[in-house]
């Protein structure tokens, strides 16, 4: 995790850790702090300007800051970071990934000021400076739905997640959820199914195993999925860590889900903080009779979205989905720089599915290829990608998502992009079943 971090991240790294250590600063204060300064160094450096930021800095935060009474826990934290290294046991409830040397099940921390932390979690108000992970954060990219409910829920409630995570994840979209019991580990196996795949937001550290019953989809995220914490490994899982680490679930989502929720249940405290981050509210209205979703019906009452299936979140998201894409080839057509591969800033770089080649960017470096993509002759400008998917879907019907995955040996994550990419270029249009087709 530490060995793989440069000079200038190693210290941002350490002015990160003293800012999470400087009493009085809280996730907010520190976000504000570097959003004024640019980074946690500057924000280090130029302590005496604290008051020029107006992130309600109190004087007794400084003078702790100036005597230096942080050193000793800051010095513990980046030793902490510096000694974890994950193997194939698991001891006292830490948990080890199943083949350590494998790309996917990859280990790190993620820095606030790093361009590959996502853009969508620094809107919210208390975005963490740190995200420590396990597997793949190529899917931090990913346009993500959360999707939470109750530990103890029931059978009706567990197939309602299930069928809705699976809808989601085959249309690209990453559903991210709590690895607790019931819903959320519904959530994440469904997840798991598809493209879009699945991440985990833990209240305790990435290394450690909670609950214990679910290892075997812990090891599933790691080397298929992500786990993610803000809290440093080795922390335990405990109480209070858990509604801390809602607002990151309803933070990288564009909504929120609720499946399953009682009355007073803890679930509420995402949906909650959804509203508060100006994301999107869902609920499964369920039984009338069921005390189990009591929480989503009062939800509703207050405004959420009733939702029964994934093509009701999906019709919902289009004109946001429609947008970023529309965004994305703007980007194509306006940029005169040639872009590194696999580095574009919307690009989704996960390396989530099974390909064994060199990633690429799904644009190329080479000069777009005018082909003659659909049968009315027009000719459009596609890139290497998406020529050699329209190439591979002329002459048939329709073609399913699996199919051109396998065919082409391409990775999950740059055909769904490009699949979205010929969509807009209106060479390809979708058909129910994530099955396409050229147009005619």
């Amino acid at each position: 995790m530490f060995s793989c971090l440069t000079t200038e991240q190693k210290n941002e790294l350490w002015a990160s850790l003293v800012l999470l250590h400087v009493a009085g600063l809280g996730a907010a204060k520190r976000k504000k702090l570097v959003d004024f300064f640019g980074s946690a160094q500057a924000a280090v450096q130029q302590a005496q300007r604290w008051g020029a930021a107006r992130a309600g800095v109190k004087e007794a935060s400084f003078e702790h800051f100036t005597r230096g009474t942080w050193r000793t826990e800051a010095e513990a934290a980046w030793k902490n970071i510096q000694s974890v290294s994950f193997g194939r046991s698991a001891q006292s409830g830490r948990a080890g990934l199943a083949n350590p040397g494998d790309p996917a099940g990859q280990a790190g921390v993620l820095l606030y000021t790093d361009p590959a932390y996502p853009q969508i979690l620094k809107e919210i108000p208390d975005a963490p400076l740190l995200l420590f992970y396990l597997g793949d954060p190529g899917l931090l990219h990913n346009t993500a739905v959360g999707i939470v409910g109750a530990r103890k829920c029931s059978k009706e409630g567990a197939l309602v997640a299930e069928n809705i995570a699976r809808g989601l994840t085959q249309a690209g979209i990453t559903c991210v959820s709590g690895l607790a019991r019931g819903i959320d580990r519904t959530v994440h196996l469904a997840g798991l199914s598809g493209v879009g795949s699945s991440i985990a937001v833990l209240g305790c550290g990435v290394d450690v195993l909670y609950p214990t019953d679910n290892r075997d989809l812990y090891e599933r995220m790691c080397m298929h999925g992500l786990i993610l914490s803000e809290f440093f490994p080795g922390t335990p899982p405990l109480a209070h860590n858990f509604p801390v680490r809602n607002r990151i679930i309803s933070g990288l989502s564009k909504a929120v889900l609720v499946v399953e929720a009682a009355a007073r249940s803890g679930t509420l405290i995402t949906a909650r903080h959804a509203l508060e981050q100006n994301r999107d509210v869902y609920a499964v209205p369920g039984s009338t009779l069921a005390s189990t979703s009591e929480g989503c019906r009062e939800l509703i009452r207050r405004g959420a979205k009733p939702v029964f299936s994934a093509e009701d979140v999906l019709l919902d998201l289009t004109p946001i989905l429609g947008a970023e894409l529309q965004e994305k080839l703007d980007y194509i057509n306006n940029s005169t720089l040639v872009p590194e591969p696999g580095i574009l800033p919307w690009t989704n770089q996960s390396k989530h599915g099974m390909d064994s080649k060199p990633e690429q960017g799904l644009i190329s470096t080479e000069t777009p290829i005018s082909v003659d993509s659909t049968p009315s002759e027009a000719v459009v400008a596609l890139t290497s990608d998406e020529t050699m998917v329209a190439t591979f879907i002329r002459g048939k019907e329709r073609c399913h998502v699996d199919e051109l995955a396998a065919g082409l040996a391409i990775q999950v994550s740059r055909l769904s992009a490009t699949l979205s990419m010929l969509e807009i270029k209106g060479v390809l249009r979708r058909l129910p079943g994530m099955y396409y087709s050229l147009q005619n």
